[in-house]
């Protein structure tokens, strides 16, 4: 995706620009003086949800809690899209621990080529907990080794810049004026490798003339066309899934699913679809992202993942039971569901503040329901995307019987869980995903030493979250290619 693009997605989902109250920025256990003007470019604090809700769209952030000493930093993460090893960006406030609007501030950082990092540091060890996170960060499949932390002090009235590379070391401070923030991108934009030639996930360069990518987009159009010729693929998330749900013959429903959970009982909200016809059908439980059933889109009462429903219609229109569960089940207001929230954003930060067990348990329970229904018969798949698709490799470790998993864009399971794999898996990811791309592929050596039944594919010049994007790079080409292999799996191992 063209770091131009990226700026303009940015620029429409951001507001007005000035000033904003004192009590924005400080905590109740600091009183910071703060600057009377905001530096032109930064986001207004009161407008921070609406701007990380808005960049849910086409950032997927994660939330990791990075260890320290005998504890942990949790820290929230955005990956550009962008092909090979990346710089690392630490964005801090020093006036209060992770705050929305640095974390908003965070969504224009990524946009200038930096895998892009806000801590919760607190106000304690505030220089060594950001140099841990920083090292922690640095030292991933997806970073080139070079970083700069970017810290606000507004007692000082000082942007700190601190680059850290192979070639340079050193601290640039601007004073909190006009056109501070400009000046600061401005570093960032020398320092980035966004201009450079594209890398392979290994971090070779990979040279892109005008033939290579007057073919590249010869392949997109030959693939979005064969798509809109076909029903059998899931459509983009701007293509109106909503309407391929709601009129389709399979005829979906939620339903709530009673599961006990380490805090204690809650009813599931599942979206279940079966396939036509009276034939026996193998259960694939789908996983939404990270950011939720309505993968950033604003949430609708009583409705909405309009894209994971339309989505779940095709996987049963090849013939399995879709079992669909919504993970933030009773964490809404209220104890309501996904569609309870007032923000998209607040909804991720929920799902990231969910235990993993309790998300697998959820999935367990999910899994057990399918296999009651009176067509099932008797095996099971699972499938899911970005945060999903890591759960999804994960859960043949976790939940006994499972008969094949497909992972779309999703990590690979830390080194004992991946011993622990029961069923075969499939991974798919793009490598204009530096946080994916290398560890996917990574992982490919420990399974076959493992003895795990393992296929994968590594998309070229397409980005994370491919099938819900897919007008960009040649996202279609691997929507087209991925979904084909996916349900062709499943038919081999559910049947």
């Amino acid at each position: 995706m063209p770091k131009v693009c990226r700026q303009l997605l940015f620029t429409a989902a951001t507001v007005s620009l000035g000033a904003f109250a004192l009590a924005s920025l400080v905590s109740a256990r600091a009183a910071v003086l703060e600057p009377r003007a905001m530096p032109l470019g930064l986001p207004d604090a009161k407008a921070a949800k609406a701007v990380l809700s808005a960049s849910l769209l086409h950032h997927h952030p994660q939330w990791i809690d990075v260890p320290f000493e005998t504890s942990t930093i949790r820290t929230f993460v955005i990956y550009p899209d962008l092909s090979g090893r990346l710089p690392v960006a630490v964005v801090t406030d020093q006036s209060q621990p992770m705050s929305d609007w640095a974390r908003a501030v965070g969504t224009q950082v990524v946009n200038e080529g930096f895998i892009t990092v806000v801590p919760d540091v607190g106000t304690n060890e505030f220089e060594k907990r950001a140099k841990a996170v920083r090292d922690y960060f640095a030292s991933q499949p997806g970073s080139n080794g070079d970083s700069v932390a970017i810290s606000f002090n507004w007692r000082e009235g000082d942007i700190e810049t601190a680059i850290d590379t192979r070639t340079q070391h050193r601290v640039v401070h601007f004073d909190v004026t006009e056109h501070a923030w400009h000046n600061t991108l401005a570093l960032l934009a020398n320092m980035a490798p966004a201009a450079a030639p594209q890398a392979d996930a290994a971090g070779t360069p990979r040279p892109k003339d005008d033939a290579a990518l007057t073919a590249s987009a010869a392949r997109e159009r030959a693939a979005q066309q064969e798509i809109a010729k076909r029903d059998d693929i899931p459509p983009s998330s701007l293509s109106g899934p909503g309407k391929v749900a709601d009129q389709s013959p399979r005829h979906g429903k939620w339903i709530d699913i009673p599961a006990t959970l380490s805090t204690g009982p809650v009813m599931m909200r599942t979206w279940v679809v079966e396939p036509l016809g009276t034939d026996r059908a193998g259960v694939v439980v789908v996983i939404h992202p990270g950011p939720g059933m309505d993968i950033g889109g604003t949430p609708k009462k009583g409705g909405g993942a309009d894209w994971m429903r339309a989505l779940a219609d095709k996987v049963a229109l090849q013939g399995f039971i879709v079992v669909m569960p919504d993970l933030a089940s009773g964490m809404g207001p209220g104890g309501g569901n996904f569609d309870s929230f007032q923000y998209s954003d607040d909804l991720a930060k929920a799902l990231g503040s969910r235990s993993a067990a309790d998300k697998m348990q959820l999935l367990r329970t999910a899994r057990e329901y399918g296999l009651k229904l009176p067509r099932a018969n008797g095996k099971s798949g699972i499938t899911g995307f970005c945060n999903g698709g890591g759960m999804a490799w994960e859960s043949t470790a976790a939940i006994a019987g499972l008969n094949a998993a497909v992972s779309f864009y999703g990590a690979p399971p830390d080194a004992a869980a991946m011993g622990k794999i029961q069923a075969p898996v499939l991974a798919f990811a793009g490598d204009d995903d530096p946080g994916l791309a290398p560890r996917v592929s990574g992982a490919a050596p420990d399974m076959q030493r493992l003895g795990k039944t393992f296929e994968f594919k590594i998309y070229p010049n397409v980005t994370h979250a491919y099938l819900a994007q897919q007008t960009l790079g040649e996202n279609a080409v691997a929507t087209l290619d991925s979904w084909t292999r996916a349900m062709a799996f499943f038919k081999k191992y559910l049947s």
